[in-house]
């Protein structure tokens, strides 16, 4: 069973300049990376690269690379939160947008909505929860947004 991502209580820190909540995100909370080490761990004590080549030779022939993607995966850990960067040369644009404006994330500008930073930031993975978040924020205020610590991302949709 998926380990559920729960937010005990919400930092504004934790909000990334364009509106991602880093608290969630899975980089942040090691969820993928967790799953992959016990996953790593369970594959180690069971020896189980003898039974990918011996009972499914053909289905995991190539469970060296398999094997070497678990490993990545369970790496997967960001190393910190935007806002503890103190590198103005990242490859943010959006960070970059933020702090020459100075705000603190993208919902005080007023073109958010058709921002093509937004857009195309980390290739618009997030983008849908991002403008989600903004609004919310743009329209009660970040500190009401904050203790009403609910905030969307792609994998916890709302029906």
């Amino acid at each position: 069973m998926a380990k559920k991502i729960k937010v005990k209580k919400m930092k504004k820190d934790l909000l990334a300049y364009c509106g991602v909540y880093c608290g969630d995100c899975l980089g942040h909370t090691g969820v993928i990376a967790d799953a992959a080490g016990e996953f790593k761990k369970v594959l180690e004590k069971y020896e189980f690269e003898k039974s990918a080549k011996c009972i499914f030779p053909e289905q995991l022939k190539d469970y060296d690379k398999i094997f070497d993607k678990i490993v990545f995966m369970a790496s997967l850990r960001c190393p910190m939160i935007c806002r503890e960067r103190t590198d103005d040369n990242i490859e943010c644009e959006i960070r970059k947008c933020c702090k020459s404006k100075g705000f603190f994330a993208c919902y005080e500008c007023d073109d958010f909505k058709n921002c093509e930073k937004l857009k195309s930031g980390m290739e618009g993975l997030h983008y849908e929860a991002i403008i989600k978040n903004l609004k919310e924020i743009k329209s009660m205020g970040l500190e009401k947004w904050i203790k009403k610590g609910k905030v969307h991302h792609y994998w916890d949709k709302e029906d």
